[in-house]
C-alpha cells in the first residue's frame, strides 16, 4: 500500500525539479517543509506564484478542495497555481484566468487548466520578473 504522504512529497520534489530544469533556475526551488505543520503554506513558491501539488491515482479533474487550498494559501500574497496529475494523464496546472489576461482580476472566479509545457511558456513569457527575483533571493 502506498503512503499518501510519501507520494505527495515525491510529487512535490518532482515538480520542484521540473521547475528548476525547465526555467533554468540558478537558485533551486525547494519544498516548503513547514507546510505540513502550518495550514496556509503552499508546497512551493516561485516569485509571486504559490504552488500546490497534487498527485492522485484515478480521475481526470482536480477536486474543488484542492483549488480552495491553494486559494487559501495565496490569498492577498501571491498568484495561486494547482499542479495536478492523475495516473496515465499529463501534468496539468490550474491558474486564475487573470494570470493569462491582466485585464481580468486575479481574484475573479474564472480559471484555466494548462498543460505543463504551456504553464512553463506562460512563466517565461509573462513572469520573467518572478523568475529573476527568485534567482536573486537566497
Amino acid at each position: 500500500m502506498t503512503n499518501s504522504r510519501n507520494k505527495g512529497a515525491s510529487f512535490e520534489r518532482e515538480i520542484a525539479n521540473l521547475l528548476n530544469t525547465d526555467l533554468n533556475l540558478s537558485n533551486s526551488i525547494k519544498r516548503i517543509l513547514e507546510q505540513t505543520r502550518e495550514k496556509y503554506l503552499p508546497d512551493l513558491i516561485l516569485g509571486r506564484w504559490y504552488i500546490e501539488c497534487k498527485r492522485y491515482g484515478a480521475g481526470a479533474e482536480p477536486l474543488e478542495a484542492w483549488w480552495q487550498q491553494v486559494l487559501d494559501s495565496s490569498q492577498d500574497r501571491g498568484i495561486p497555481a494547482l499542479v495536478y496529475k492523475f495516473n496515465r494523464r499529463p501534468i496539468k496546472v490550474r491558474i486564475p484566468l487573470g494570470a493569462i489576461n491582466p485585464s481580468i482580476s486575479l481574484t475573479a472566479p474564472f480559471t484555466a487548466d494548462l498543460l505543463w509545457e504551456d504553464f512553463i511558456f506562460l512563466l517565461k513569457e509573462l513572469y520573467q520578473e518572478d523568475i529573476l527575483n527568485h534567482n536573486l533571493n537566497n
